[in-house]
């Protein structure tokens, strides 16, 4: 990939950027290619929600008239010459399951996480991870969209059939707790093709209605759910005596390490962060099982 040539450091503002800032580590699981991914970016201070489909290779820039090679991703609509924002200011590529960021030599740099980010190299972009273009600063979430053709179904999509997914179950109950429900139907069908015997609800209400209905083997909730804090529900089922033994697996975006903590501390015994391989949450689930 060809870096910024000077006549766009010419057509770029040029601006004096903030000291650099030292990155917090977070934890998210790779990024399963097998799975339909969308990336969403949040531009800071705004409403703003970009979203796209993950492809091999996505330019994130803006639109120039005479360039021949124009951004996936253009953020001229987000004041981005006055942000010094480049042409083509950086790329976002796949490399072994996960998504890389790199700076296209820009004239502002790019930053992840507050760090100012070396264009010789290729930096791991997670979940919740916060992107600076110049002065843009976007936030970065990843999300399962089932999709055909390039459109958006929430009926049409199955694993795929050479999906690598290790026989973990025996017919095991685990209960499902996931508002997303493209998410929810990827949980399922990954762990129903394992050997388990899968309930899936969207609420703790629902989720809560299962639990006293028949008690799960297993538990796997996210931390933001619809009509009820995945923390308190955690706690509220660790005090239930029949239920001190099951274990409850947290699958969440919320990543920063004090929310792990507090999941820890309410009684998970695992937190896997957004996004999630499923062969590795079928692992999880078999393992917790097992012991």
């Amino acid at each position: 990939m060809s870096r910024n040539d000077p006549k766009d450091k010419l057509s770029t503002r040029h601006l004096h950027m903030p000291p650099e800032e030292v990155p917090h580590p977070r934890v998210t699981g790779p990024l399963d290619r097998t799975l339909p991914w969308v990336i969403e970016f949040r531009v800071v201070g705004t409403a703003s929600i970009i979203q796209a489909q993950v492809e091999a290779q996505m330019i994130l820039g803006r639109v120039h008239s005479g360039d021949s090679e124009q951004p996936h991703i253009d953020l001229s609509p987000y004041d981005a010459f006055a942000s010094g924002v480049s042409r083509h200011h950086a790329l976002i590529l796949t490399e072994d399951e996960h998504l890389m960021l790199q700076d296209l030599g820009s004239t502002n740099g790019t930053r992840l996480n507050g760090a100012v980010c070396d264009p010789a190299r290729l930096y791991r972009l997670r979940h919740g991870d916060e992107i600076m273009l110049g002065r843009l600063r976007m936030q970065v979430y990843f999300a399962v969209v089932p999709v055909q053709d390039g459109y958006h179904t929430s009926s049409a999509y199955h694993l795929p059939a050479d999906i690598d997914i290790p026989l973990m179950g025996s017919g095991q109950h685990i209960l499902v707790i996931e508002d997303d429900a493209d998410v929810g139907v990827v949980f399922r069908m990954a762990l129903e093709k394992a050997g388990f015997n899968v309930t899936l609800v969207d609420n703790a209400a629902k989720g809560l209605g299962a639990f006293f209905q028949a008690m799960p083997d297993a538990i796997i909730l996210d931390l933001m759910l619809p009509d009820m804090n995945g923390l308190d529900l955690v706690r509220y089922v660790r005090k239930q005596p029949l239920a001190e033994r099951v274990p409850l697996l947290v699958v969440s975006g919320a990543t920063a390490g004090f929310q792990m903590n507090q999941a820890m501390q309410a009684g998970a015994d695992l937190f896997l962060g957004k996004p999630v391989a499923v062969e590795e949450l079928v692992r999880a689930v078999g393992t917790a099982v097992a012991q």
